[in-house]
């Protein structure tokens, strides 16, 4: 199990895109850039929940997923922020290492 805490705010944005999926928001990691000056980053996308790889919780509504083998690289508690340009950032605040 992991947690989430989610500004109530970015929860109302969410359940809106989601008024017409029946996806989860997926936990993910991202990579940008190439070669050298790439870089990995952490953010959210919409998915199908996985019975055997993910992992599921619900924060007031809205369902939230990710990969086990990402809970065991990035640890099992996170939270979601705007930075100042209203970009949504996804942040480890806890790691299992």
């Amino acid at each position: 199990m992991f947690t989430l805490n989610v500004p109530e705010e970015m929860l109302e944005k969410l359940r809106s895109m989601r008024e017409e999926e029946e996806d989860s928001i997926r936990l993910r990691e991202y990579k940008l850039g190439g070669g050298c000056s790439s870089k990995f980053i952490l953010g959210l996308g919409i998915d199908e929940f996985d019975e055997d790889e993910d992992e599921k919780i619900e924060v007031q509504g809205v369902p939230f997923i990710a990969e086990k083998d990402f809970l065991l690289k990035h640890g099992h508690s996170f939270e979601l922020s705007f930075n100042q340009n209203k970009e949504v950032l996804l942040n480890a605040t806890e790691s299992d290492m």
